[in-house]
């Protein structure tokens, strides 16, 4: 069971993320914005962030930079990122910060859930899994 941060403007894509990992066991606080999110890590403890790249306040570029900017434990939080606005753009940004995992909208859950799991079950003798890009 992973404690994840959803930040997601589109109520439906937010909805339908939140229930499929809450079927998986996971817990998940969904929030609208880049700006209510960095409030809400700096507040709560999460073992893994799903980000939307275009979110208001604080768009996802911003968010990544400022959490792995952080001197505390965000700085090595997982991020897996959803974007509808084309990957190939931001890879080399992912790549420089830790951004392992990416999905583009629209994504299928189980594309989504299967991702998430290999956070909660990590590969055996502690070696991260392979990036996944869908």
């Amino acid at each position: 069971m992973l404690r994840i941060l959803l930040a997601e403007d589109d109520a439906n894509h937010a909805t339908l993320a939140r229930q499929a990992l809450e079927e998986e066991g996971h817990v998940v606080t969904t929030v609208p914005d880049g700006r209510v999110a960095l409030e809400t890590i700096a507040k709560e403890p999460f073992d893994l962030i799903l980000l939307d790249m275009r979110l208001p306040q604080v768009d996802g570029r911003e968010f990544i930079g400022q959490v792995r900017a952080d001197k505390t434990r965000l700085a090595d939080i997982p991020i897996v990122v959803l974007t509808g606005y084309g990957l190939r753009q931001h890879l080399d940004f992912f790549n420089r910060f830790g951004v392992r995992d990416y999905l583009a909208k629209p994504y299928d859950c189980d594309e989504l859930t299967t991702i998430i799991r290999a956070y909660d079950h990590p590969a055996p003798g502690g070696a991260p899994h392979t990036p996944s890009v869908l």
